[in-house]
């Protein structure tokens, strides 16, 4: 029986001191665990500024240039499409104190700029050619448009000052 009894301190021995080890491994490991996850803590970090700074260097000319480039587009393809003659109806509208605009066949808005007062009369059918003008208006209604051509087609019926 001794010899079970060495057997079994010995293995008991050597239980203890696997553990012992194995607790010290745990405690190292444990320490490189949180040494990795600092460091990845403090790299996170470094990006995230990296990242603000880049957004805050980062100049937005390119978008403002873009959309620039795309309302110049579209300011040139209003320009073409109303350039030549245009058939539509004068309409008298009751806003910003009233004022004579023209509703294109089309659909599309026009106000013009320098209609002759004879043609201001509503519901009045005119062709007009001219040319699209880049001011802003107090109306705010239309493409506002210089009549250079204008015939009337179907005369319509004048406004009373009363009704302005």
């Amino acid at each position: 029986m001794t010899n079970n009894k060495k057997f079994l301190s010995t293995l008991a021995v050597t239980f203890l001191l696997s553990a012992c080890g194995s607790s010290s491994n745990d405690k190292a490991e444990s320490n490189q665990v949180e040494t990795d996850t600092a460091v990845a803590q403090e790299t996170k970090d470094n990006n995230t500024q990296q990242e603000a700074i880049k957004l805050v260097a980062t100049p937005t000319n390119s978008n403002q240039e873009a959309a620039g480039h795309k309302m110049d587009d579209l300011k040139e393809k209003l320009k073409d499409e109303l350039s030549g003659w245009q058939r539509g109806r004068v309409q008298f509208l009751n806003l910003e104190g009233g004022f004579y605009g023209i509703i294109t066949d089309s659909g599309r808005k026009i106000l013009p700029m320098n209609m002759a007062q004879e043609f201001a009369q509503n519901g009045a059918i005119v062709r007009i050619k001219g040319k699209v003008k880049n001011v802003m208006t107090i109306q705010q209604w239309g493409t506002p448009f210089t009549i250079t051509e204008i015939e009337l087609i179907t005369p319509g019926n004048k406004v009373n000052d009363s009704e302005m």
